[in-house]
């Protein structure tokens, strides 16, 4: 990817900088910490925007994307707080849990109109999300490419019992909602597979040149465009994370499952016991419904091959 001008005259303020975050600086017992935010990590290497421009620091803490840093020079003294975060188990690694980005407020789940669209994906990114104290909302990119877009967009809205929004980002459709979530005091992650669209996107909201590539013919997969996590200033203040296309959506703990599933969820208040699996217990609500035809069976099954994990 090539280097481009990340605005870094741009006040902190205008990446989420407030009162509170000032607040936790100063309780710090060294002096002279001056505040800055992780935009990117290159090999223990971490790239992060300060009040004078780009600082580049090195450091064996465990950091992620959208981190708030306290510096003293170029060392990292402390990491703040993170208020809302995507976590992940790391592929191929059972149990290890791998921090996707910091300090999110809005989590969007992009899936493109030129392939089938995985709900078990869409699910597990809304429970990441939930699960994080992050907002989710599901993007369906390159909307053009279907007849009947917005048929789709109620099917998983209904199916995720989360907002899902149909766009195009070559043509600027269906991006002002998005847009509209940009603020000063708010930032916004981006996943999905590969060839989604991500990237097409990003360059359309923060009026950047980020690389894109086409998809493969034939089996609409994605070549890798974005190959690290990137946090992108946007033109309204806010900024976006920007990430590598993601092979599966390994779940760390059970936190935000049930809100993936809301049909099931709807349900569940009636089971006789409050820690109810939906696993063959006496007094399932959620079983009942099942076997009456009032709630899809196999939705009930993956909630809990999802829980099991």
């Amino acid at each position: 990817m090539p280097e481009h001008s990340r605005h870094l005259d741009l006040a902190l303020g205008r990446l989420g900088w407030d009162e509170q975050r000032e607040a936790e600086l100063a309780a710090f017992p060294e002096s002279g910490l001056t505040p800055a935010r992780c935009v990117r990590l290159d090999r223990g290497v971490a790239r992060t925007l300060a009040i004078e421009g780009e600082v580049r620091v090195s450091t064996r803490l465990p950091l992620a994307v959208g981190d708030w840093l306290a510096l003293d020079g170029e060392r990292v003294a402390h990491v703040l707080e993170r208020r809302g975060q995507i976590v992940r188990r790391a592929s191929g690694n059972v149990g290890a849990a791998q921090i996707v980005a910091a300090n999110v407020d809005f989590l969007l789940i992009a899936s493109g109109f030129d392939r089938p669209v995985k709900l078990g994906r869409i699910r597990r990114a809304v429970a990441l999300a939930r699960a994080g104290g992050v907002e989710p909302l599901a993007l369906l990119t390159k909307s053009d490419l279907h007849t009947d877009p917005q048929a789709l967009v109620d099917a998983v809205g209904s199916a995720t019992g989360v907002d899902v929004l149909g766009v195009t980002a070559t043509a600027g459709a269906g991006l002002e909602r998005i847009s509209a979530l940009a603020s000063p005091d708010r930032t916004m992650a981006l996943i999905g597979e590969s060839g989604a669209g991500k990237s097409t996107l990003v360059n359309a909201l923060a009026g950047v040149a980020l690389d894109t590539g086409d998809v493969r013919h034939g089996d609409a997969k994605g070549r890798h465009t974005t190959t690290w996590r990137e946090l992108i200033p946007l033109p309204e203040g806010g900024a976006i994370i920007d990430t590598p296309g993601i092979r599966e959506v390994g779940l760390v703990d059970t936190e935000g499952i049930d809100d993936a599933f809301a049909d099931v969820l709807d349900v569940s208040g009636a089971c006789r016991f409050r820690d109810c699996r939906h696993a063959g217990e006496p007094g399932c609500a959620v079983r009942a419904a099942a076997d009456a035809g009032l709630v899809d069976p196999r939705e009930v099954d993956r909630m809990y091959a999802m829980r099991v994990e």
